[in-house]
């Protein structure tokens, strides 16, 4: 902040002020809060009650020069941070040299490097194809186009609590709440949706495993007699960890089963690692928590390295490498988008950012458990530097409270904290940037206990 004061009769002419200007940040805000239910969406949708005017690493500045600390990354997007100098330089470059170029019309070098350097971090050697697209939602629809087309089957199977993007495709076969899919029921039709063992909602009595076995058993002794024949199912989709449901961690034996019934049955098992893909983790991509290989891999958000969109799909020869399956997108693998793909790749195995959210990450994990002491706070739980609160209005029923952890958000982002939130959700979630630096995640970690401790009774 400067601390130089805008002056009223300038304001009262309805002048705009400076950046930085002592009192612009009521006078954005106010604008802001005009516009936006004018412009944009409900103003009870709105995740944050700021406007930013900058952004650099784990940083956000907003228009009176305040900072605040980004612990979403963008949803993922941001994994090395943001406006990282070298995928800059890399993709400022290569929109100088490239512009835009449609890859199945004149294909081009950098689409040839990406594929190479996504095959060099590959989860499994059986992966050996590329699909590239433009976004993560893309990519998940393009997994299931895959399937569904190699296997001449017209179903999808899908996991209550999924994610797989906002598009009338992906929300129909993804339930992460029934509400965005509300009007758009009658397009769900090829869609299978099965269980997904969210452990701290098991029943009274069963270990994590064993609620393991009831959704595979569920899967098999009800969905399969009674509602799909597993001839007609193409493909199995599921996030190796869900984090868009508030980072449920599957048992193994889950995974590992469904790997199984997948064999089985001739399905395709997709893995969509939009999200919990590139680092996130702990690992490289999610699935490799669990020593299972999938058949094709959805990829997005990080992948573009924070400035430009980009979406791939992995496959292996079965599912890729024999039909000729109508899918893209005119903007899907832009030239720059793959420099700065390539670059992040690189940048990522370079400086071991996966170790390094693996470490940091379980740090952070062992002082957020601390926090299930507090009345409102029913789990803690995370993999790598993917944390999440699930805020609760009493620990015996574990009853979602969505107004309390909507209160405790909107406290952190006032106190300098932006913690990861969506509309209508009761968990809070830390995904910073893997390359946040530790004294600034304490820093962050503190601003929220101090939150979470005002509104625990």
């Amino acid at each position: 902040m400067t601390g130089r004061a805008f002056p009223a009769e300038m304001a009262k002419k309805g002048a705009r002020p400076p950046v930085g200007t002592k009192g612009a940040a009521d006078w954005y805000w106010k604008r802001y809060t005009e516009l936006y239910p004018k412009y944009f969406w409900a103003d009870d949708t709105k995740l944050a009650d700021i406007v930013v005017a900058s952004a650099k690493g784990s940083l956000l500045y907003d228009v009176e020069g305040k900072e605040y600390i980004d612990l979403t990354s963008q949803w993922a997007t941001n994994n090395l941070g943001n406006v990282h100098p070298e995928i800059l330089k890399a993709t400022v470059d290569a929109l100088e040299r490239y512009g835009f170029l449609i890859l199945f019309m004149n294909p081009h070098l950098p689409m040839i490097d990406v594929a190479e350097r996504l095959l060099s971090i590959r989860p499994s050697n059986n992966l050996t194809r590329v699909f590239l697209e433009l976004s993560g939602t893309g990519a998940a629809e393009g997994a299931v186009k895959h399937a569904i087309e190699a296997s001449g089957r017209p179903l999808i199977l899908s996991f209550m609590g999924q994610y797989h993007g906002l598009s009338i495709g992906a929300t129909a076969f993804g339930t992460l709440a029934s509400r965005m899919r509300r009007n758009w029921e009658a397009f769900s039709g090829g869609a299978v949706h099965a269980p997904y063992p969210m452990t701290y909602r098991k029943p009274k009595g069963m270990t994590d495993d064993q609620f393991g076995e009831w959704c595979l058993g569920f899967l098999e002794d009800q969905i399969l007699r009674y509602v799909a024949y597993p001839d007609r199912i193409g493909g199995a989709i599921f996030e190796p960890v869900a984090l868009e449901a508030g980072v449920w961690i599957p048992p193994k034996n889950f995974v590992r089963g469904l790997r199984k019934l997948a064999d089985e049955h001739g399905w395709f098992f997709i893995a969509d690692e939009v999200e919990a893909g590139l680092g996130r983790t702990g690992k490289m991509w999610g699935i490799e928590h669990f020593d299972v290989a999938p058949d094709l891999v959805s990829i997005g958000k990080a992948l573009g390295g924070g400035l430009m969109p980009l979406g791939a799909v992995l496959g292996n020869d079965r599912s890729m490498g024999k039909d000729d399956v109508v899918a893209g997108t005119t903007f899907g693998g832009h030239p720059a988008a793959c420099v700065a793909a390539t670059v992040t790749i690189d940048i990522m195995r370079r400086d071991r950012i996966p170790e390094r959210a693996a470490r940091v990450g379980g740090k952070a994990l062992k002082r957020v458990k601390e926090w299930e002491d507090l009345s409102i706070v029913g789990e803690t739980r995370g993999l790598g530097l993917a944390i999440g609160v699930e805020i609760v209005s009493d620990k015996g029923t574990k009853a979602r409270d969505n107004d309390t952890a909507r209160e405790v958000f909107f406290d952190c982002v006032r106190g300098g904290v932006i913690p990861l939130y969506d509309y209508e959700m009761n968990v809070l979630r830390i995904q910073p940037p893997l390359t946040i630096e530790e004294s600034l995640l304490d820093k962050a970690l503190d601003g929220m206990e101090s939150a979470l401790r005002k509104h625990s009774r």
